[in-house]
């Protein structure tokens, strides 16, 4: 059975017209990365894109690794913030993991980030204030449980 993946007229159109807004676009999700990395570098347990000097991270995603020292799990983390209206999404699981490629093989690096990494909002449309929020409600998620651990001890 055929299939066809070619692109429409129409998407192909809207591909064009973004095109012309690409350095805009870049510029925005660059700031609002920017911005999310100033506001949450200080948080244990949270580690941040990196970027090299020699590339430069056009952050289509903003993604970020929970670590043991956040105090709860990336998929409890989600779960906090979607309380809090912020939707965000995990990483993708590995191609060696997708039926099609399943390769059979232990790759535990892979599996291990798919586990802890999360993508946190990172529209273009995304305003100053909403980044300032979604950092906010990380910071606090954190120290609620840093709270109820300490009061546990």
């Amino acid at each position: 059975l055929a299939k066809n993946y070619r692109m429409t007229n129409l998407q192909a159109a809207v591909g064009v017209a973004q095109l012309k807004n690409i350095k805009k676009l870049v510029k925005i999700k660059r700031e609002n990365a920017k911005k999310y990395t100033n506001l949450l570098k200080n948080i244990e347990g949270l580690q941040l894109p990196v970027e090299k000097a020699w590339a430069k991270n056009v952050y289509w995603l903003y993604s970020i690794i929970v670590g043991n020292e956040y105090g709860i799990s990336r998929d409890e983390l989600m779960r906090e913030l979607s309380l809090m209206d912020i939707d965000t999404r995990p990483f993708f699981p590995p191609v060696h993991t997708q039926p099609i490629y399943n390769t059979g093989e232990n790759l535990a690096v892979c599996q291990d980030l798919a586990l802890r990494g999360l993508s946190l909002p990172s529209s273009s449309g995304l305003q100053n204030h909403e980044v300032d929020w979604v950092c906010y409600a990380i910071r606090d998620i954190q120290k609620k449980i840093k709270s109820k651990i300490a009061l546990k001890n």
